[in-house]
């Protein structure tokens, strides 16, 4: 059985990796089963969705763009986020990449 991975990639322009992950708008998100892209998109996110604003985890928010993710990326989160994504089973990375595909090859998710 293959195990599909869902990854959120904080990505204001659909296109690079940013920090202030908390505050962030946009994710790029990234399916991946065997080593390979199933499907990628980018998703906008309204005031309200941004994990600043969300109270508790995502686990919480089955209405929530990010739900469901089992992986999160970026260049930067605070403990109180990476707490609350941790408490939901969601694996943090953080790397200085900007580029979401070298980001991906540099965690062998690729």
């Amino acid at each position: 059985m293959t195990t599909l991975l869902k990854i959120a990639m904080t990505s204001p322009n659909g296109h690079t990796l940013s920090g202030h992950a908390g505050k962030c708008p946009g994710y790029l998100i990234f399916e991946i089963a065997d080593g390979q892209i199933v499907r990628q998109h980018h998703v906008k996110l309204n005031r309200e969705q941004t994990l600043r604003h969300l109270e508790g985890g995502l686990s919480h928010h089955p209405e929530h763009p990010l739900h469901g993710i089992n992986a999160f990326m970026t260049q930067g989160l605070g403990d109180g986020l990476l707490q609350r994504l941790q408490q939901d089973n969601i694996a943090v990375y953080q790397t200085a990449a900007e580029d979401p595909i070298s980001a991906l090859k540099q965690l062998n998710l690729l």
